[in-house]
């Protein structure tokens, strides 16, 4: 226990030693674009291209379109949908193992969602430009910044996750207060995702920076009850809490009733239930090796 206390503590020290800092923003920097407005027409083709994004092709024609569309205008709106098709990308090459473009593909999410941050909560981004902490200065972000920000925290932890435990730890308290000022807005938001990323903060965090895994069941549960339509609930809550109390029956019900579900149940998320349903299948192949 001592050994694994400080081991702990040494990557707690690297994380707070400004490890992995690429990612950071330079909030005194403002957003440069052309003072155009988007055009409605190329927008709406987007748009359509973005609705069909279960062909991966399609996907990537969709956010072409919109990042020529952002070099002509300075849109939040456009910025924080860049930085979710982003991150549905980074999601894609993930599953394929594509680490250089999974992580690239992050990065450029951070980059979308910290312009839309920067043009939709001014006071956050000075609050930051002065020095301020996170947590004290995304209080300071309104209600029509939360998409930047929730793709911000999403965007943040899946490219922290792959630098590295140290990196995750880095900027965990960071991401968790976005995710608590996205919640004090609305628990709903996509599908219920403030209780669903808080279930797997909590079973990440259990047993070594303060989390609960009796909470992560119950974050779990909650975001299943308001969105149950939305699959990569079930799929994180197998593959994190489900893995940590070594539940093999819990992590095989959950997985099967994914793999089993309609994908086109809750039609604007097809696309993503297709991949967690594929995600699933993985997880349940590697059954032997996680129990």
């Amino acid at each position: 226990m001592t050994r694994i206390m400080t081991s702990a503590a040494v990557l707690v020290g690297l994380a707070t030693a400004g490890c992995a800092t690429q990612h950071a923003a330079k909030w005194d920097e403002k957003v440069t674009a052309a003072s155009g407005t988007v055009d409605a027409a190329a927008a709406g083709d987007a748009d359509a291209l973005w609705a069909a994004r279960k062909d991966a092709a399609k996907h990537m024609e969709a956010i072409a379109k919109w990042e020529a569309l952002a070099a002509g205008a300075a849109d939040a709106d456009l910025y924080a949908k860049l930085s979710r098709a982003w991150y549905l990308a980074g999601e894609r090459y993930s599953f394929e193992e594509k680490n250089d473009k999974r992580d690239e593909a992050y990065q450029k999410g951070l980059d979308w969602a910290t312009k839309s941050l920067k043009l939709s909560a001014p006071e956050f981004a000075k609050s930051m430009a002065e020095g301020k902490t996170h947590a004290e200065s995304i209080v300071k972000a309104p209600k029509e910044s939360i998409a930047a920000m929730y793709w911000y925290a999403s965007n943040l932890g899946k490219w922290a996750a792959a630098k590295g435990f140290a990196t995750r730890l880095r900027y965990k308290d960071d991401i968790k207060a976005t995710i608590d000022h996205v919640k004090s807005m609305d628990e709903t938001y996509f599908y219920a995702a403030p209780w669903r990323y808080l279930g797997g903060y909590e079973a990440l965090t259990a047993g070594l920076a303060g989390g609960s895994l009796d909470k992560s069941e119950e974050n779990f549960k909650k975001a299943v009850a308001l969105a149950p339509n939305y699959l990569g609930t079930k799929v994180l809550w197998a593959d994190y809490l489900c893995v940590k109390r070594q539940d093999k029956a819990t992590f095989e019900k959950l997985l099967k009733d994914v793999v089993a579900a309609s994908a086109s149940a809750e039609p604007e998320i097809e696309a993503e239930n297709l991949l967690e349903q594929e995600k699933a299948k993985k997880l349940l192949s590697q059954i032997d090796e996680k129990f």
